[in-house]
């Protein structure tokens, strides 16, 4: 009879643990596709702007949205098994989304590395805050079940936000599902983040260290698939006004020229966090930043957000170019030379000049596609870097790798 106990409490601890855990597969790599498609709601370059300063707690200016009239001039003159998802990039790529699966039902979501929750826009926000949004219902999810107690707070610098309450739920990216996938579903949500009415939510692809459930932090899906993957890898492989993708397990050396070049990361913030320490523009010769800051590689941020060093550099080089409060802009006949950046020590990526173009504002005037960090201690390197570079983030060694696309 002790015998017997023993093995039923033996089997319920068991059922308990297994409950708990995503969905194991037999190893193998899943892809999520993007393909351009129209869009008219995409976020111009100012919006784009705030939006990367609000992210990160930065401070955005008071002027932000009123022209000013005195800007400063810079310068005068694996098995075959796998998922496919559309990936769409919004005006100017300002952002690049992707259909997923939340208990059966579809969202276009943000795959964001630099942040690490995951959260959807649903059935308990306000009617007139979802307006323009797909929205996930948990009534209509047999799958979902509530975490009790727990609840998720996103809180940005301009005390814009998001909060709510923590499920669980199967998430499905690209055929690849994760039972008991943490989901955050927000009650509460500010103006901006309503705004953009072509995404449904975020996928936060950080590291789970700085995911905002309390009272228990919750593991981002990269992190609960990681396992089941053929290696603990993604990719990104963004591309300008044409067909790219995610791809999960497996790297496809198809996609990029020559071989990978790797960097440690550093995952003390939570972010995927490299050194950037030098440049170059079009064909002059490579500069040291002397106080460089280090740089994230964030797929949910759309510019490039570097020190003033640097900034000031490139666009002294672009004839007309300018510098306000609204950022960096130029005459859109100017010719722009290409960007080299160092991506750790032994890489320096190449941004064609053509992508350091944002944006038409108007009038002849485009918004760069590299502006100021505004003196702050990060650099961030959004969706302008990656659509000229092939980007692996390598769970298992804690590193990135690096190489151009192939365009062939």
């Amino acid at each position: 009879m002790k015998g017997i106990c023993q093995n039923v409490l033996w089997f319920l601890l068991l059922a308990s643990t297994v409950s708990a855990a995503p969905t194991k597969f037999e190893r193998r790599s899943f892809k999520v596709e993007r393909r351009r498609i129209a869009s008219t709601g995409g976020p111009n370059g100012v919006s784009a702007l705030g939006k990367a300063y609000r992210k990160y707690g930065w401070t955005v200016p008071e002027t932000f949205g009123n022209k000013v009239q005195t800007p400063q001039v810079l310068a005068k003159g694996d098995d075959g098994e796998h998922g496919e998802v559309v990936v769409t990039p919004e005006e100017s790529d300002a952002s690049f989304l992707s259909p997923i699966k939340v208990g059966g039902q579809t969202l276009m979501m943000n795959f964001d590395t630099g942040s690490s929750d995951l959260w959807v826009f649903n059935t308990k926000l306000q009617p007139q805050q979802t307006q323009g949004h797909a929205v996930y219902d948990p009534s209509k999810s047999n799958t979902f079940k509530e975490l009790k107690g727990s609840t998720f707070k996103i809180s940005y610098g301009d005390s814009s936000g998001a909060a709510g309450i923590v499920g669980i739920d199967i998430v499905d990216v690209g055929g690849a599902k994760v039972e008991n996938q943490a989901v955050e579903l927000a009650t509460s949500i500010t103006d901006s983040f309503a705004e953009d009415v072509n995404s449904d939510g975020l996928v936060g692809l950080g590291f789970g260290t700085i995911n905002t459930v309390k009272p228990q932090k919750q593991q981002t899906f990269f992190e609960n698939v990681q396992a089941s993957l053929d290696k603990p890898v993604f990719t990104a492989n963004l591309r300008h006004a044409e067909v790219g993708s995610y791809e999960f397990g497996r790297i496809d050396a198809t996609q990029f020229k020559g071989s990978l070049t790797y960097t440690p990361v550093d995952t003390s913030q939570g972010f995927w966090q490299i050194e950037s320490k030098s440049f170059a523009i079009g064909d002059g010769p490579k500069q040291t930043n002397p106080n460089a800051s280090p740089a994230i590689m964030d797929t949910g941020t759309s510019l490039i957000l570097a020190d003033d060093a640097v900034v000031r550099s490139y666009w002294r080089q672009v004839e007309g170019a300018q510098m306000d409060n609204e950022g960096v802009t130029f005459p859109c006949d100017a010719q722009l030379p290409d960007f080299h950046i160092a991506l750790g020590p032994n890489y320096m990526a190449t941004v064609p000049g053509e992508l350091m173009n944002f944006q038409r504002v108007g009038r002849g005037v485009c918004f760069g596609g590299m502006q100021s960090n505004m003196g702050q201690p990060l650099q961030i390197y959004g969706d302008v870097l990656f659509k000229s570079q092939f980007v692996v983030f390598d769970g298992g060694n804690t590193a990135m790798g690096f190489a151009p696309h192939n365009f062939d």
